[in-house]
């Protein structure tokens, strides 16, 4: 069965696709979100980073981000990345291979094919105001112009002075 820990990462990661536009999306941002600590997320988020789903980026602006396209990434890839199957259980040396009944076969077969029909991009829906308005946006932060430079109309050097009188 999939454990909570799973659902969670599931979870984590559609927020994050939905939040992909706007940006990298921090631990505090998505603790009050999802209802969970942010010591559990950041234990979620570090797996999924070091299986290459997620990207993060330290410091101001940073946060965790959606790595490529998110209609390319099943959910049942997230899920076996938390999942142990039967196939991948270990056997010990010395001990008789454990027979799985037919319907556990049967149950992880059905889990698996159902969850790898859908994507992140199946949990995502942007409106079309919005998704224009994201792709519009310059990053996080809107600056504003900058003010042109102020520059005296005074002499640079001494030879300029001179010139002047």
């Amino acid at each position: 069965m999939i454990s909570s820990k799973t659902v969670n990462a599931i979870e984590v990661c559609v927020y994050l696709a939905g939040q992909q536009h706007a940006g990298y999306v921090t631990t505090g941002e998505l603790s009050p979100n999802l209802d969970l600590s942010i010591s559990y997320l950041e234990s979620i988020l570090k797996t999924l980073k070091e299986r290459g789903v997620v990207c993060s980026l330290k410091g101001p602006g940073g946060g965790y981000k959606i790595l490529g396209d998110v209609s390319l990434v099943s959910i049942w890839d997230i899920a076996i990345i938390f999942e142990r199957t039967l196939e991948a259980a270990p056997h010990a040396e010395g001990r008789p291979t454990v027979q799985h009944a037919s319907y556990e076969s049967e149950l992880e077969a059905v889990i698996k094919s159902t969850l790898s029909n859908f994507t992140l991009a199946d949990f995502v829906t942007f409106s079309p105001s919005e998704a224009k308005r994201l792709t519009t946006e310059i990053g996080r932060f809107k600056f504003k112009p900058l003010v042109p430079a102020f520059m005296p109309k005074a002499p640079n050097s001494v030879f300029q002075l001179h010139m002047s009188f």
